[in-house]
C-alpha cells in the first residue's frame, strides 16, 4: 500500500450536497476550456476503441481535477492521457463497474445502490493509487460512513443531469459530473480546505 493510500481518512459526518455541487461548478468553470476539450477527446477515443479506452481516458479527466485540488496544478488537455499509465487497471475498473452496475440496474434500485457505494472508485484509484478491489471497498466504507442517503441523492442528481443533457450539453455534462464527483470525494474525505483553496 502506498503512503498516500495509508493516510488515515478524516471523513466527515454527512455530505453537503449543495456545497459539493457549488464547489464542483466553481472548479468546472475555472478550468472550463481544458476540461471540455479533454472530455471531447476522451469521448471520441472511447467510441473509436469500442469502449476500451473509456476507463483510462476518464481516469485522466479525474486526474486533471485531482491535480488542481491536491497541488494547485493548472490542468492541461494532454493530462487526459495520464490514465494510460495504468491502462489495464482502469480498463478493468470500467468493465467490472459497468457490468455489475449494469446488471444491478435491471432492478433500478440495485443499480442506483451500487452506483452510490462505488461513486469514488475512480477518484480513489487516481488519488491514492489503489487497485480496483481496494478502491471498491474504500469507496463503500467512505460512502457508508459519511452518509449513504446523501450520496444516493447526489447520484440521482447526476443521473438527471446526464439524462437531460444531449448534443452540445453532453459535452458540458460529462466533465461537470466528473468535477462534481471529485469535489464530493474531497468533502466526504474531510478535505474541504484543500478543495476551497483549489
Amino acid at each position: 500500500m502506498s503512503a498516500i493510500a495509508a493516510t488515515p481518512s478524516q471523513a466527515r459526518s454527512g455530505l453537503d450536497i449543495s456545497l459539493a455541487l457549488k464547489q464542483g461548478a466553481r472548479l468546472f468553470f475555472k478550468d472550463l476550456g481544458p476540461l471540455i476539450i479533454a472530455a471531447l477527446i476522451a469521448g471520441v477515443l472511447s467510441i473509436v476503441t469500442l469502449g476500451i479506452l473509456a476507463g483510462p481516458m476518464f481516469a485522466g479527466l479525474y486526474g486533471m481535477v485531482i491535480g488542481r485540488v491536491r497541488v494547485g496544478r493548472q490542468p492541461k488537455v494532454d493530462d487526459v492521457f495520464a490514465g494510460l499509465e495504468r491502462v489495464w487497471s482502469y480498463l478493468g475498473a470500467a468493465l467490472v463497474l459497468g457490468l455489475l452496475i449494469g446488471l444491478a440496474s435491471i432492478t433500478v434500485v440495485g443499480g442506483f445502490a451500487l452506483a452510490t457505494i462505488w461513486l469514488y472508485v475512480f477518484p480513489l484509484m487516481v488519488d491514492r493509487g489503489m487497485g480496483l478491489g481496494e478502491a471498491m471497498k474504500a469507496s463503500k466504507d467512505l460512502v457508508m460512513k459519511v452518509g449513504f442517503w446523501e450520496h444516493l441523492a447526489l447520484v440521482v442528481v447526476f443521473f438527471v443531469i446526464a439524462s437531460v443533457a444531449n448534443g452540445a450539453l453532453a459535452m458540458l455534462a460529462v466533465p461537470f459530473i466528473i468535477v462534481a464527483v471529485t469535489a464530493a470525494y474531497y468533502l466526504a474525505d474531510g478535505k474541504e480546505e484543500a478543495l476551497a483553496r483549489a
